[in-house]
């Protein structure tokens, strides 16, 4: 069943749709989609194998760090064709599917008996863009500046008729390129769609299990839609290696974020670990005026794709 909060719209994902078929016009042999109103897919034989094929996709192209632990496996992306629209780029080769992009766009309301714990802001609904991610090493470039586009435009034509929502993505805040991708969608989403659209950075959050960071701090931006755009203060986080290098990349955070002021923590539980939100008191940082230096804190800890089982999904 998919998400109840689209089920009540007439448009359902049909907007979506309408903006990759836009963008699809402008090449000969690649299509953008939404994976749940694409008729090829809708067999169940060729859904199946899209599905494991997102799943080894995401396994085999995602070159992070190897504490980033949400890479979606074929039941993970099952799960969430159920719930929400898949935006997938593809180019067919005869019978054969090469995926060249893919996104998921999630949406969630806090409400008082439950927060999203990653943006727990109470009573606020929101989409959030999650793991656009483009085939490694491609010929065909723009594809992730397309998704962007095809997002940011859907969901600026739903402002008109739904409740007022925010719209984040997180990044690892090592993860330059997750945020030059982010910021690079919106210039193109703007020169391409007259669009006044821009990002901010406006918190971040940590996983504790133990009372010891797992992961790496991990930034949450906001796309702000229809509002002049800003320019703000550059801000160079310079990372440094540390003997505790979670709690360092925080310490670096605190450091450069001093000024903007650091709202108290939001603690909820996700499945497995402690989740603090961190919200900024003036989230005026555009993400144009971010810049991200790793300085080795990211190495050591490459991911290395794995071979998934086999896992069979049922009808």
């Amino acid at each position: 069943m998919k998400n109840d909060f689209f089920e009540q719209m007439n448009y359902n994902y049909q907007i979506f749709a309408w903006e990759c078929a836009r963008v699809s016009r402008r090449y000969d042999n690649i299509n953008f989609c939404v994976l749940q109103c694409e008729p090829y897919f809708q067999n169940y034989r060729n859904l199946y194998q899209i599905i494991k094929k997102i799943s080894d996709f995401y396994n085999e192209n995602w070159l992070g760090n190897a504490d980033y632990i949400h890479i979606p496996d074929v039941r993970g992306v099952w799960d969430n064709y159920l719930k929400y629209p898949i935006i997938l780029a593809y180019q067919k080769i005869d019978d054969y599917i090469e995926i060249l992009g893919v996104s998921t766009i999630k949406y969630f309301e806090n409400k008082s008996d439950y927060v999203n714990p990653y943006y727990p802001l109470l009573n606020r609904k929101f989409f959030e863009i999650t793991g656009i991610l483009v085939k490694q090493n491609s010929d065909i470039k723009n594809i992730g500046k397309h998704i962007y586009e095809i997002v940011l435009n859907g969901l600026n034509k739903y402002q008109s008729i739904l409740p007022p929502f925010d719209v984040i993505f997180v990044a690892d805040c090592r993860n330059y390129m997750s945020i030059n991708g982010a910021r690079g969608g919106a210039e193109f989403t703007r020169l391409n769609s007259n669009l006044d659209i821009y990002g901010e950075l406006v918190g971040l959050y940590t996983l504790k299990k133990d009372n010891e960071l797992v992961e790496a701090p991990t930034f949450v931006a906001r796309f702000n839609f229809n509002q002049p755009y800003k320019k703000s203060i550059p801000i160079t986080f310079n990372y440094h290696i540390t003997d505790n290098l979670f709690a360092g990349l925080l310490d670096n955070i605190h450091f450069y974020l001093y000024t903007y002021g650091i709202k108290p923590g939001i603690e909820n539980y996700d499945d497995c670990a402690l989740v603090t939100y961190y919200e900024l008191e003036n989230s005026k940082i555009n993400l144009d005026d971010i810049t991200i230096l790793p300085n080795g804190t990211e190495l050591g800890n490459d991911r290395i794709p794995y071979i998934r089982k086999r896992v069979k999904v049922h009808e």
